[in-house]
C-alpha cells in the first residue's frame, strides 16, 4: 500500500494520508524518530510524578499509535519540560520531576495539536487524563512516499476481524474465496461453509442479518466481489445483545462504506469462468454535506460443476422392490441480482438517522436426468424408469431498516431506536416425467408415463422493533441493555398434480389415473426479548457477562390441524479474557443458545419428483438448545498471527435430517426431527505469516470429534472430522502477484452415515495497472479428488435391525475451472459513512437449504 504526505513550513498534514494505524506508525518512525531520541527518561533516583492517558481519533474512536507528547508549564508554555511517545495502542505515560500546573500537547501527522491541562501534587502524584480525542488537521502537505501494512487480523474479546482490504487477492476474488482465509471459518471443496466446524451460524451484512444468506449462502458469496468488502468479522461467542436463538457464531461482512467529503468513489468489476459463470457490478459511495450514501448492485449467472451420481440401495424390510440402483446427472444455473444501500443524515453531533435497504433475487434452474432400475431379492429386474425433471426455485429478500441514534453529552452514551421489515419469498416449481418400462413384459400398452407437476409458494414476512441503550459507567466499563419485539409470519401454499398416462397414446395424453393434492401451512411467531450486558477491564483481565430473556408465542395452522406453543427461556453468557502481553490473549467463554426452526425446516410440502425418494419438512419441530464452553489463545503480532480455540458443545434436542422406510413401502422418506443428542469437541486453528514484504503464508482449519445419537430412533454415529485450508501469496515486482492454495475436508460424520474426504487446489496470477486502479486476474481451480462416497443406513427403533443401506458415489466430470476477472476503481476514500452503533439483528432461526431437500435423485 502506498500513500503520499506533503510537509511544508513545519506544518504536518495529510491529503491522501488516511487514519490507518500502521501508516501512522511507519511515518512517525521515519519522521519523528529524532524527536523521540530526545525524550526524557526516568531519572536514576526514580520519579514521583506522572501523566497518563490514551490518544484516540475523534471521528472513529480508533487509537492513535506512537503519538508525540510534549509537556510545558502552564505559566511558561514556550519551554518544553519533557517529550515522550505513546505506544502502539495509543497509551502514553510521562515522568515529571516536580509538582505543578502543566499543559500536555499531543501531536500526530494529519491531526490538529490537542492540549490538556493537568496538575500533579504531593497528594495527587499521577494525573490520569483518560482518552483524549484528536481531531483532523486541515492544512496541506507536500508529498513523501511511504509504504506501510496494517495488521491483517485483529482480535477482540468476542470477535476476530479480517482486514479484507489488506489482502492483495481481494481485488479479483469473490467473498467465498476470502472466507477460506478468515480465522475459524472453513470452506470445503464443495463450497460448504462452516464456522468452528459447525454449519450452525448466521451471516450478517453490515451488522444486520440479511435473508439473502438464509437459503444458500455459498451461491450468493460466489457472486459477491471481495473488492467491495472492508472487513469480515467472526463473532464466535454471541453475547446477550444478540437474539437468544442459537447461532454457534456470526460472520459479519462489512462492505466498503467510505466516501470522500463532498466527493464520491465508484468501483466496477466483472468476472467470467470456463464453466459459463459470469457476472459484474458496481459499488458507489458519495457524500454531500450531512448526507452520506453507499450502495452496490451486482448481476451474475452461476453454473455448477457438472455432477453424475451412481446410487444403490438395499432394503431389508418386506417390500415389492428391495434393491434399487440409479444413475443420474445434475446440472443447474442460477441467474441472480442483488443490491444494497445505506443512506445516513447527521442532523448534528448528537442525532443520526440511517436508512438501509437490501434487495436480492435469484432463480435456480436445474435439469436432472436419471435412470433407475428395481430388482427383487434374487436381483431379477422388475421394472426400469427414466426420469427427466425440470426444477426451479426462486429465492430472494427485501429488507428495509430505519435507525435513529441519540448521543448524550456523556461520551459514548447512546440511545438507539430501530425498525426493520423483511420479506423472504422461497417459491419452487417442479415438472418431472418418469417413463416406466416393465422389463418383464413386451406389451407396450403396459409402458406408462407418470408426470408430477407441483408448485409451492412459501414466504416469510417479519416486522421488528428494538431499543438499545449503552452507558459507559466509567473508563473501560460499559453497560448495555435493550428490548426487542419480533412479529414473524411464515406461510406455505402448494398445489400438486400426479398423472399416469398410457405411453403410446398421442400427446396430449389422456390420463386414466389422476390425483391432486393441496397443502396450506401457516406458522406465526411473536417474540419478546430483554437483555443486559456488561463489558469491563480490570488490569489485564477483561470481563463480558450478560443475560437475555425471551418469551415466544407460536401459532401453527397445518391444513385442518391447529396448535399453539408458548415458552420462555433465560439465556446466560460470559467471556473472560486475560492479556498475557500486548499481543497475547487468553480467553474462557460460556454461552447457552436456543434455535427456532425456520420455514425451510417446517414446510410440510412434499417433493415427489422421484417415485423412490420423497422429502418434506416437519411443522411440529421444537427449538433446540445448545451449550458451549470455549478456551482460546491468540497471539497477533505485526509479522505473524496465531490463534487457537478448543470448544465443547452439547445439544440434547438437536434438529436432525433423517430418512426412513415404512413397512411394505418401496419409498424412502426424508424429513427433520428433534431427535439428536450431539456432543462435539473441536480445535480451531489459524496462522498467518507476513514477515517478508513479498510473501504472505496462511493456514486455517479445524479438527474435531463428533458423537451423535438418537435414542428415539435407536441410531448413533461418531468419529473424527475436520477441514483445512492453506496457501501463500507472492508479491512480485511491477505489481504482479501469484497466489497458491489448497485444502479439503476429512470424512464427515452424520447421524445415519458418513461422507468421504474431499480436496481441491487453487492458483491465480494477477497484475495491477494505472496506479493500482485497474486489476486483471486469471485463476484456476482444480479438484484432484473428484469422487465422493456418501453412505446412509436406516435402523428400526424397536428391533434395532437395519432397514436399508444406501451408497451414493458422486463424480465431478469437469474437475478444472478457469476464471477471469477485472476490476476498476475511480475516486478516493477518506471518511466513513456514519452508522448507528446498534441496529436490528435477527439471528434466531435455524436456516438451511430448504425443508424440501429432494433433488429428484437419491439424497446426498
Amino acid at each position: 500500500m502506498h500513500f503520499k504526505l506533503i510537509i511544508t513550513n513545519n506544518a504536518l498534514q495529510t491529503s491522501l494520508f488516511t487514519q490507518h494505524p500502521m501508516k501512522k506508525l511507519l511515518f512517525v518512525i521515519l519522521t519523528l524518530f529524532p524527536l523521540m531520541a530526545f525524550s526524557q527518561t526516568q531519572p536514576a533516583g526514580g520519579s514521583n510524578y506522572q501523566v497518563k492517558g490514551q490518544a484516540i481519533d475523534s471521528l472513529t474512536n480508533e487509537t492513535i499509535p506512537f503519538v508525540t507528547c510534549s509537556v510545558v508549564q502552564t505559566k511558561n508554555p514556550q519551554q518544553v519540560i519533557t517529550r515522550f511517545a505513546g505506544d502502539a495502542d495509543g497509551n502514553f505515560s510521562g515522568e515529571l520531576k516536580a509538582p505543578g500546573n502543566y499543559t500536555l500537547m499531543l501531536t500526530f501527522v494529519g491531526k490538529a495539536v490537542t492540549k490538556r491541562q493537568f496538575t500533579v501534587s504531593a497528594t495527587q502524584k499521577v494525573a490520569q487524563l483518560g482518552k483524549i480525542a484528536m481531531p483532523d488537521s486541515h492544512e496541506s502537505l507536500k508529498e513523501v512516499t511511504v509504504t506501510a501494512t496494517r495488521p491483517l487480523v485483529k482480535v477482540e474479546a468476542d470477535k476476530v476481524s479480517y482486514d479484507v482490504q489488506q489482502d492483495p487477492e481481494s481485488k479479483t476474488s469473490t467473498a467465498l474465496d476470502l472466507l477460506r482465509k478468515v480465522p475459524m471459518v472453513t470452506v470445503d471443496g464443495q463450497d460448504n461453509i462452516q464456522l468452528k466446524g459447525s454449519s450452525n451460524f448466521k451471516i450478517f451484512l453490515n451488522g444486520k442479518p440479511s435473508n439473502l444468506f438464509s437459503n444458500n449462502p455459498s451461491q450468493v458469496l460466489k457472486n459477491f466481489p471481495a473488492s467491495s468488502i472492508k472487513n469480515i468479522e467472526v463473532i464466535t461467542q454471541p453475547g446477550a445483545k444478540y437474539d437468544a436463538e442459537g447461532v454457534g457464531g456470526i460472520i459479519n461482512i462489512v462492505t466498503d462504506q467510505q466516501t470522500k467529503t463532498k466527493g464520491y468513489s465508484l468501483g466496477i468489476s466483472a468476472q467470467a469462468s470456463s464453466r459459463g459463470t459470469y457476472g459484474g457490478g458496481i459499488n458507489l459511495s458519495l457524500q454531500a454535506g450531512k448526507f452520506s450514501f453507499s450502495g452496490s448492485y451486482y448481476a451474475s449467472r452461476y453454473v455448477n460443476f457438472p455432477l453424475t451420481t451412481t446410487s444403490t440401495r438395499d432394503t431389508y424390510l418386506p417390500t415389492p422392490y428391495p434393491h434399487v440402483s440409479q444413475e443420474a446427472s445434475v446440472q443447474y444455473k442460477v441467474p441472480a441480482q442483488f443490491g444494497n444501500g445505506s443512506l445516513s443524515y447527521e442532523l448534528d453531533t448528537m442525532n443520526l438517522f440511517t436508512l438501509s435497504f437490501n434487495r436480492q433475487y435469484g432463480k435456480q434452474n436445474g435439469v436432472n436426468k436419471a435412470s433407475t432400475k428395481n430388482y427383487d431379492n434374487g436381483m431379477k429386474p422388475l421394472f426400469y424408469y427414466d426420469q427427466n425433471s425440470i426444477q426451479s426455485q426462486t429465492w430472494g429478500s427485501t429488507d428495509i431498516g430505519f435507525d435513529y441514534q441519540h448521543t448524550f453529552k456523556k461520551k459514548d452514551e447512546t440511545l438507539t431506536f430501530s425498525y426493520k421489515w423483511s420479506n423472504t419469498p422461497n417459491n419452487s416449481n417442479l415438472d418431472a416425467v418418469n417413463t416406466i418400462d416393465p422389463v418383464y413384459s413386451t406389451d407396450l400398452t403396459r409402458t406408462l408415463v407418470q408426470r408430477t407437476i407441483s408448485a409451492n409458494n412459501a414466504a416469510s414476512n417479519e416486522h421488528t422493533w428494538q431499543v438499545d441503550f449503552s452507558d459507559p459507567l466509567a473508563k473501560n466499563h460499559t453497560l448495555e441493555m435493550g428490548v426487542k419485539y419480533i412479529l414473524r409470519l411464515n406461510s406455505s401454499n402448494s398445489d400438486e398434480n400426479y398423472m399416469l398416462f398410457n405411453f403410446n397414446q398421442p400427446y396430449p395424453f389422456k390420463p386414466y389415473t389422476d390425483s391432486a393434492a393441496c397443502t396450506n401451512f401457516d406458522n406465526n411467531q411473536k417474540i419478546a426479548g430483554v437483555y443486559i450486558s456488561y463489558t469491563g477491564t480490570l488490569g489485564k483481565f477483561g470481563l463480558k457477562p450478560g443475560v437475555r430473556y425471551e418469551y415466544t408465542w407460536q401459532h401453527v395452522v397445518n391444513q385442518d390441524t391447529l396448535f399453539d406453543s408458548n415458552y420462555g427461556v433465560l439465556v446466560p453468557s460470559v467471556i473472560v479474557t486475560y492479556k498475557l502481553t500486548d499481543m497475547q490473549t487468553f480467553k474462557l467463554a460460556y454461552n447457552m443458545r436456543i434455535q427456532r426452526p425456520s420455514i425451510w425446516y417446517l414446510n410440510p410440502y412434499v417433493n415427489r419428483s422421484d417415485p423412490n425418494y420423497i422429502s418434506y419438512g416437519n411443522p411440529a419441530l421444537d427449538p433446540e438448545k445448545s451449550n458451549s464452553i470455549t478456551v482460546g489463545y491468540s497471539n497477533y503480532a505485526p509479522k505473524f498471527n496465531v490463534s487457537a480455540e478448543l470448544s465443547y458443545t452439547f445439544v440434547n434436542n438437536a434438529i436432525q435430517q433423517y430418512s426412513f422406510m415404512r413397512q411394505g413401502s418401496p419409498i424412502q422418506e426424508i424429513t427433520y426431527g428433534n431427535i439428536g443428542h450431539n456432543r462435539n469437541l473441536y480445535l480451531n486453528v489459524f496462522g498467518n505469516y507476513r514477515g517478508l514484504k513479498w510473501l504472505n503464508i496462511y493456514l486455517n482449519g479445524n479438527v474435531g470429534y463428533v458423537n451423535m445419537s438418537s435414542g428415539s430412533y435407536n441410531m448413533s454415529n461418531n468419529g473424527f472430522t475436520g477441514n483445512m485450508y492453506m496457501g501463500a501469496t507472492f508479491m512480485l515486482p511491477k505489481d504482479w502477484r501469484i497466489n497458491l492454495g489448497g485444502g479439503g475436508n476429512l470424512p464427515q460424520v452424520n447421524l445415519q452415515g458418513s461422507q468421504s474426504s474431499f480436496f481441491f487446489s487453487y492458483s491465480s496470477l494477477s497484475k495491477d495497472f494505472m496506479k493500482k486502479k485497474l486489476t486483471l486476474s486469471a485463476n484456476m481451480v482444480y479438484l484432484p479428488k473428484s469422487h465422493i462416497i456418501i453412505t446412509t443406513k436406516g435402523v428400526d427403533s424397536k428391533s434395532n435391525m437395519m432397514t436399508f443401506n444406501q451408497r451414493t458415489d458422486v463424480h465431478i466430470t469437469q474437475p478444472v475451472e478457469f476464471r477471469f476477472s477485472v476490476s476498476y476503481r475511480i475516486g478516493n476514500l477518506s471518511a466513513q459513512v456514519k452508522k448507528t452503533k446498534t441496529t436490528i439483528s435477527n439471528d434466531d432461526q435455524k436456516a438451511g437449504q430448504s425443508g424440501n431437500t429432494g433433488t429428484g435423485q437419491s439424497p446426498m
